[in-house]
């Protein structure tokens, strides 16, 4: 881990293939590169920040353009609904459920065991703080994300073969502005998130997924082909989905 101090304010670099940083202020800085991008965007998130970067834009130049609008990030932060993770969390997700409590470990410890997953904390963990909410945050999901690509592919393989679909490929990402897409070479992306989801939705929108390496509309034809793999329930499934968000 690398540490850098900008303004009095201290930003803390972990290395990781998803640029993720931690500043004491904001919470976690995440960096995402898009080659359509043609500035930097920024957006609050309950435990952190996500920015954009054009195609030849650097980690540090995002940071500089942080800085000037840091005073808005603060304020726009204050308005995004944070779920506080504590000893009262009551957390379920698709394969397991999240247990917090507090020991005399002088470290925070993530165990998984059957359908649960323990967080010890140290005794003094104050809750409230947003490095806290950080690193549990950061722990459930990369759960999620193991559970994700233990469990999706072979689901979606099998929903494949029994409705005749093929696709290129599947890869799992932490996209929270979409449960999942399809590319135009039949190549599938599906955010993890979808461990959140009850098995009837996940399926729902694996086969959405599916469905769009035929139609790659919204058209007739495509909803045609839900009700088809659905058994005529695409529009209850689609607003049911609706009730339940990317994230936790």
């Amino acid at each position: 881990m690398n540490i850098k101090t900008i303004q009095n304010r201290t930003i803390y670099y972990f290395c990781t293939g998803n640029m993720e940083h931690f500043d004491n202020e904001l919470g976690r800085i995440q960096f995402r590169r898009n080659e359509k991008a043609k500035r930097f965007i920024f957006r609050t998130q309950p435990d952190g920040i996500l920015i954009t970067l054009p195609k030849h834009a650097s980690v540090s130049e995002a940071l500089l353009a942080l800085e000037k609008l840091r005073g808005k990030l603060v304020q726009k932060k204050k308005h995004v609904v944070h779920r506080l993770l504590d000893e009262n969390t009551d957390l379920k997700t698709n394969t397991f459920s999240v247990r917090i409590f507090r020991t005399e470990r002088a470290n925070f410890y993530f165990s998984r065991k059957d359908e649960f997953l323990y967080i010890a904390c140290p005794k003094d963990t104050d809750f409230s703080h947003t490095e806290t909410q950080t690193i549990l945050r950061s722990g459930i999901e990369r759960m999620l994300r193991a559970e994700a690509k233990r469990v999706l592919p072979g689901r979606l393989d099998l929903l494949a073969r029994k409705y005749r679909f093929s696709f290129a490929g599947l890869k799992i990402n932490s996209s929270k502005s979409r449960w999942g897409s399809c590319s135009g070479k039949k190549g599938i992306n599906l955010s993890f998130y979808l461990m959140l989801l009850p098995d009837h939705l996940i399926d729902y929108v694996l086969l959405h997924e599916l469905c769009h390496t035929v139609e790659m509309n919204h058209g007739l034809h495509f909803w045609k082909q839900m009700d088809a793999v659905t058994g005529s329930r695409s529009k209850i499934l689609r607003n049911e989905l609706k009730g339940y968000k990317t994230g936790f």
